[in-house]
């Protein structure tokens, strides 16, 4: 059958991931013969329930073929411009990026925008306009206004990036300015990525005063594992004045404190276990996430030797292995190990959230529909995001949002990526996007990385198996609001 995945536990029970569906079945030979045909003639026939015994399988079936049902209720469609364009306007536009500079005042060795990475721009001395940025406001909060009629809740998002947005400090000034004089109604929030170097007390003075101003710093771990990739361009490490300026905060700006998080990356050479005793034992802000440095089109991973990466690799095992043994046991985990092994599982877990019957795809993936947020550059050309390169413009703050151009980038992704997934067993869990793929102005699957996919994944859907044989309500206590969910017997065979 296509669109499943079936693994076998340590103990030799089967399971089966059903990619349609989302659900994860405890299944016999007999079961994947009634599920067969369930997905062939989209009913039972009485044959099949006189050869079994379904009475075991009654709660099971009938949650499969509500999902079922439910998962093919809309069959994909070419897009119009018109469905893009309501689209946008009831469910899009959640926030505004503003690529403030593409300048820096560190030269950090896997950055975007190093020499690694070919498809993305390189440190020119460019930086966003005031008159721009003015633009691209009033574009956003023409769509948002749309936006807000279907969802009054809703509040606008303006965030700072770069570069290093910090070194566009005045125009920052202006922008918020800006905002808060046309658009305080909506009640904005402001966020801003920086590398946390030039957090000067003006700086500071001036955020501690605005209200909703939320700040990620980037901290690789302890100085020795900071100071390897994140330095300044004379090859000086950057953690000395970063910790400097986050004691300041947290002695000085209890309300900026308040507002802080931390970003945190690694690679081959990366020591976890400093780096999560790092972030467990210091009295910092919140970690919020743990990335590798991207591996995709890039040639930064040649630095390394085949050792380092057996070694790293060694560790990151037993280390997950460790977390995993940690959950079942309901053993508290750190922060880093949660951040680094335990979000895919979380998404994995939450699965049917992200579940949708989006008919601008082909084959559901997670990715977005151009215009669910703004990326605005200092040229004031407008893309799908912060993460993509700059090949897919989607518009420019002059002549708003070019409609055609989204629906020729869709219909290319489709056609480049999606049209290879409709048989995929995991496509729905895949979790990639336009960025994933893109490449000198088309997208492109990298050689063998859906065959490295689904082996992880399906690595993970047995930890995940695993961790709810042993712990079924750890997701719950850990995520759930409602602590007092309790989870019935049946969910452990049937998730």
């Amino acid at each position: 059958m296509n669109n499943i995945l079936i693994y076998e536990m340590a103990n030799k029970d089967t399971y089966l991931y059903d990619n349609k569906t989302g659900l994860i079945l405890n299944i016999d030979s007999s079961f994947l013969m009634v599920l067969n045909e369930m997905r062939k003639n989209g009913f039972l026939e009485n044959k099949i329930y006189n050869n079994h015994n379904l009475e075991y399988y009654k709660f099971f079936l009938e949650k499969y073929d509500n999902l079922y049902k439910s998962a093919n209720l809309h069959n994909k469609k070419k897009c119009t411009i018109k469905d893009i364009e309501k689209h946008i306007e009831t469910h899009g536009m959640k926030q505004l990026i503003f690529d403030m500079t593409e300048q820096c005042n560190l030269r950090c060795k896997y950055c975007i925008y190093s020499d690694y990475y070919p498809y993305h721009r390189s440190y020119r001395n460019k930086a966003l306009t005031f008159e721009i940025a003015k633009k691209a406001i009033d574009l956003y909060m023409y769509y948002f206004t749309k936006v807000y009629k279907y969802n009054p809740k809703r509040r606008p998002v303006f965030t700072f990036y770069g570069g290093e947005p910090l070194l566009e400090f005045k125009i920052v000034k202006n922008i918020v300015e800006y905002v808060l004089d046309k658009y305080k109604y909506y009640n904005p929030m402001f966020n801003m990525t920086t590398n946390g170097t030039l957090l000067s007390d003006e700086v500071l003075q001036y955020i501690n005063n605005i209200k909703d101003f939320y700040i990620s710093i980037s901290l690789d771990g302890p100085k020795k594992e900071h100071d390897r990739n994140r330095v300044f361009s004379n090859g000086k490490g950057s953690f000395d004045l970063i910790y400097t300026n986050l004691i300041k905060i947290r002695e000085v700006y209890p309300t900026i404190w308040g507002n802080l998080n931390l970003l945190a990356c690694y690679d081959f050479n990366t020591d976890i276990s400093k780096t999560e005793e790092f972030f467990e034992n210091e009295s910092l802000p919140p970690l919020i996430r743990v990335s590798m440095v991207e591996p995709l089109f890039s040639t930064y991973y040649q630095c390394f030797t085949v050792q380092d990466k057996n070694k790293f690799l060694q560790t990151y095992s037993y280390k997950q292995k460790q977390y995993i043994e940690n959950i079942k046991s309901d053993k508290k985990s750190s922060r880093y190990s949660d951040l680094m092994f335990g979000t895919f599982f979380f998404f994995l877990y939450n699965r049917f959230k992200f579940y949708s019957n989006n008919v601008f795809f082909d084959t559901f993936t997670g990715t977005c529909i151009p215009g669910d947020k703004l990326y605005v550059d200092t040229q004031g050309r407008l893309h799908i995001c912060e993460k993509i390169n700059f090949n897919f413009s989607i518009g420019d703050v002059y002549n708003g949002l070019n409609l055609k151009r989204i629906s020729e980038i869709i219909e290319r992704y489709n056609e480049e990526v999606l049209s290879k997934c409709k048989n995929c067993p995991i496509s729905r869990i895949c979790g990639t996007c336009y960025a994933t793929f893109a490449s000198n102005g088309y997208f492109e699957i990298p050689k063998g990385f859906c065959e490295s996919k689904i082996k992880s994944t399906e690595q993970a859907l047995k930890d995940l198996t695993e961790v709810l044989i042993h712990n079924p309500s750890y997701f719950k206590s850990k995520y759930s609001r409602n602590k007092n969910d309790n989870l019935h017997y049946k969910d452990l065979y049937c998730y």
